[in-house]
């Protein structure tokens, strides 16, 4: 039997004939994936003694997570739909699952699709996710916001998200809002009966979008994950701009961040400015410039300079290759792996080619 690709996926629909002949409903399910996997060689990484080395090492994941999933979609007429996602993350240098062993880590719910908007349950990535996807052309790639602060690829377990699309005033708004009752449970407490605030998330994602203009604002805010520390609230706000000048596509955004603790506030803002050139319909290139302002969360002031080219060998399949520095101050220590995995003031280089395969 021959077998047809389409786009990045496989869709399987199934006409589904109810006990009333009155009543049908077309059904479809959808198959997809990203096997990604790169080398890659970073310098003045830390080791033993408080020394530095360079190393080269096999990544999953350096453009895209390597992924597998499925996309459940039932209409139920009148414009309404039942749909259901479950997507699993791993890395494809050893087989094992991401996101902490999860077997579908990367989304897991079920909801309603209206007029009025989306309504789901389940595990879901959260607002400053798509805040980055949104506004940093190089992200989720490894050398892009993530470096800096992990909510970048963030999820909320047990969690009722909303997502409203709406014309206003000649252009696009977009609204996305989630609240979690217990955002990791299982490397954190969960819903703790008793102790209502443990691991509760809110989080709102807007943007609005006008002729070849972009707006986006975020908020977030996380309780602590145990019954010690669910008083202790970490808030992240955000804006962001784009303009899409085809073939060209530039960004500026800010995130500050606050940490609210009993004995004393935590905070620091990051800035970046990026860009996306469409060389060619098979080629293009992305970069980002990122600098954080630290008040006293001690993680001093890096900056991160990255590029990113991505060249298509079919509809499906495409090589990248991806550049990056990050000069650390006095008492910074910033490196791709994240903060303290360089030594103290070093500035770290890196560089990784991979391939990235859809299905």
């Amino acid at each position: 039997m021959k077998k047809a690709w389409v786009g990045a996926s496989v869709a399987v629909s199934v006409a589904a004939s109810l006990a009333s002949p009155a009543a049908h409903a077309q059904s479809s399910v959808t198959l997809y994936g990203i096997v990604d996997v790169g080398v890659q060689f970073t310098n003045h990484n830390v080791v033993t003694g408080g020394k530095s080395g360079s190393t080269f090492s096999l990544i999953s994941g350096g453009a895209q997570t390597s992924r597998w999933g499925l996309r459940v979609r039932e209409e139920l007429g009148a414009g309404y739909a039942a749909v259901a996602v479950l997507e699993n993350g791993f890395d494809a240098t050893k087989g094992t699952a991401n996101n902490s062993g999860r077997l579908f880590g990367r989304s897991a719910y079920v909801g309603i699709d209206s007029p009025y908007g989306q309504l789901t349950m389940g595990r879901h990535v959260t607002g400053i996710y798509d805040f980055g996807v949104w506004f940093d052309p190089v992200g989720p790639a490894i050398y892009s916001s993530v470096v800096y602060d992990l909510a970048f690829v963030g999820r909320a377990d047990n969690s009722a998200r909303y997502l409203g699309k709406f014309d206003v005033l000649g252009g696009k708004l977009m609204v996305e809002e989630l609240y979690s009752f217990g955002y990791d449970s299982v490397t954190g407490a969960g819903p703790v009966a008793g102790a209502y605030r443990v691991g509760k998330e809110e989080s709102l994602f807007v943007t609005y979008n006008h002729g070849i203009g972009t707006l986006g604002l975020l908020f977030d805010q996380q309780n602590g994950n145990t019954v010690a520390t669910q008083g202790v609230k970490t808030q992240r706000y955000g804006a962001a701009a784009s303009l899409d000048l085809n073939p060209v596509q530039l960004y500026a955004a800010y995130r500050f961040y606050a940490q609210k603790q009993p004995v004393q506030n935590l905070y620091s803002s990051l800035f970046w400015v990026a860009g996306r050139y469409q060389v060619t319909p098979y080629f293009n290139i992305a970069s980002d410039l990122f600098y954080e302002a630290d008040r006293n969360t001690g993680q001093g002031n890096p900056l991160m300079l990255s590029v990113l080219a991505d060249y298509l060998l079919s509809k499906r399949t495409d090589v990248y290759v991806q550049l990056g520095t990050i000069l650390n101050k006095a008492h910074s220590a910033l490196g791709f792996a994240g903060f303290n995995t360089v030594t103290e003031g070093a500035v770290q280089t890196g560089a990784m080619i991979g391939l990235r395969t859809r299905f």
